[in-house]
C-alpha cells in the first residue's frame, strides 16, 4: 500500500489495504469480482450517509447515538447482502474516525474514504486475478457473456 499512500497522496492508506484484503477473501474468482463492485458501491453510499450526519454537526453523544444505528443495521444486514452491509460499515468507520480526529475536516475524510476503497477494491480485483486459476477465468467469463447475452 506503499504505492497507494505517495502516488495518490491518500492520508489513510490502510482503508485501501482493507479493502484489497477483503476483495480477496472470496473462494473463487467472481465472488471475489462481486465482492469488489459491491464493496465499491456500498462503500460510496455509507459515505455520502456519513457527510449528511457531519454536515448535522451532532454534539459527541449524537456521534455516539448514530455510530450505535448504523453498527447494529450492519450486524442485521452484513449476512445477508454484502453491498447492504458496506453502506453501513462504511459511515460506521467514518463516524468513528470522526471521534477519534475531530479536527480532520469531513470535506476531506469523506472522499478520500471511497478513493481509498475504489483503489483497494481495484488491486484486490488484480491480485485476485492473478492468484485465480484458469478454471476460474473460464467460468468468470461464461457469467459475465450469460449476463451479457440476458440484458440483450
Amino acid at each position: 500500500m506503499f504505492i497507494v499512500r505517495y502516488g495518490f497522496d491518500v492520508h489513510y492508506p490502510a482503508w485501501a489495504g482493507m479493502g484489497a484484503l477483503a476483495v480477496t477473501q472470496g473462494a473463487y474468482l467472481h465472488v471475489s469480482m462481486n465482492r469488489a463492485l459491491q464493496r465499491m458501491v456500498g462503500t460510496t453510499i455509507g459515505a455520502m450517509m456519513a457527510w449528511g450526519v457531519l454536515q448535522l454537526e451532532p454534539n459527541i453523544w449524537g456521534l455516539i447515538a448514530f455510530v450505535g444505528v448504523f453498527q447494529t443495521v450492519t450486524e442485521m444486514v452484513i449476512g445477508k447482502n454484502y453491498a447492504l452491509g458496506q453502506m453501513f460499515v462504511a459511515p460506521t468507520a467514518l463516524l468513528v474516525t470522526h471521534l477519534a480526529a475531530p479536527w480532520i475536516p469531513s470535506d476531506t475524510m469523506v472522499p478520500e474514504r471511497v478513493l481509498d476503497t475504489v483503489i483497494g477494491a481495484c488491486i484486490g480485483m488484480v491480485v485476485a486475478v492473478v492468484l485465480s486459476t484458469m478454471d476460474d477465468r473460464r467460468y468468470l467469463d461464461r457469467l459475465r457473456r450469460t449476463s451479457g447475452e440476458q440484458q440483450a
